[in-house]
């Protein structure tokens, strides 16, 4: 687990993964520089099992996960996001599910998405079977990242998680991933993914999808040419210029405010309309003149105008059926 500034939930995303029905276990915590009290609430563990690794500074998460990767010693690894709460029998299935199916060299779960309070806004599932996931992964990512558990030597063979990416690291892993091994997904709720106004996911979700178009381009490249353009840079050791690739410009404010929009118009679908306006909020302040929040906001007002008529029906109906009686 890598951890940048996350005093406010990181007790329950450590203490789900103390609280693990499997209990062998080595927990690697990367400090990636954090300035709050991140630090602090760290050193209250006295369990033998954690291991704080502190880096001077912030050197980003797919650094922090390689030199996770170097420094574990178990033959499986288990990802975890700082900000997010594993479900007690996690480890116990992912563990029994890989010794079951020695084919398998990754599995994931399936995931509740939870507000900062802890309450489930809904269930995300996802495809099980290695032929499904591997067709998934052309459209987009099958995995919650912070769910994974997969064996060590499998992505070591693969060079670990490419520095280049400082987004969508884990999409680019999978698809190299599914070009060489199998994976699957347990049909089980054993995560609980945190959706919060303020952190990268949400905020930089634009430079998130720009990075995952580019691992999926280079995937494609990959089943052409049997070569990436990254690969041969770097055997050649020319240096990569990710600015050349992903070419992220100005237009992130208006990019950003799409995000907003994205969760927002998901929770408005969910009938969370507390979150919703929390999100739709944050879009409409960022710009307020963007159409996107414009077809958001008509969206609300037409679902609003449903339910009021639906109770006004249910009203009525109930008069009726008194009356008749």
């Amino acid at each position: 687990m890598s951890v940048y500034n996350e005093e406010k939930y990181l007790r329950e995303a450590v203490e789900s993964i103390l609280d693990q029905t499997f209990k062998d276990f080595e927990f690697l915590i990367i400090n990636d520089g954090s300035t709050d009290k991140t630090g602090e609430i760290l050193k209250s563990y006295n369990d033998p099992r954690i291991n704080i690794i502190t880096n001077d500074e912030n050197i980003g998460l797919t650094r922090s996960l390689n030199k996770g990767l170097k420094i574990a010693k178990g033959d499986y690894m288990a990802r975890q996001d700082a900000g997010d709460i594993s479900i007690r029998e996690r480890f116990e299935k992912q563990v029994e599910f890989l010794n079951n199916y020695k084919d398998i060299c990754l599995v994931g779960t399936f995931f509740y998405i939870i507000n900062e309070k802890g309450r489930v806004l809904y269930k995300a599932t996802s495809l099980v079977s290695n032929d499904e996931l591997k067709r998934k992964l052309l459209t987009g990512n099958a995995f919650a990242h912070g769910a994974v558990m997969f064996r060590k030597k499998c992505v070591e063979k693969l060079g670990g998680y490419r520095t280049q990416f400082k987004a969508s690291q884990d999409y680019d892993l999978w698809l190299r991933f599914s070009e060489r091994h199998k994976m699957a997904n347990i049909p089980e709720y054993l995560y609980k993914w945190r959706l919060v106004i303020n952190s990268v996911s949400v905020k930089d979700k634009f430079q998130q999808d720009r990075y995952a178009a580019l691992a999926l381009k280079l995937s494609k490249e990959r089943k052409k040419l049997g070569k990436d353009r990254f690969q041969v840079f770097e055997e050649s050791g020319e240096k990569i210029n990710m600015q050349d690739f992903i070419g992220i410009g100005s237009e992130d404010k208006i990019f950003c405010v799409n995000t907003y929009n994205y969760w927002a118009r998901i929770l408005l679908h969910k009938g969370h309309y507390k979150d919703f306006f929390r999100f739709f909020i944050r879009a409409f302040f960022s710009e307020p003149f963007c159409k996107d929040n414009l077809f958001l906001l008509l969206d609300f007002f037409y679902r609003s105008l449903i339910l009021v008529l639906r109770k006004i029906k249910q009203i009525f109906s109930l008069r009726i059926l008194r009356q008749e009686r």
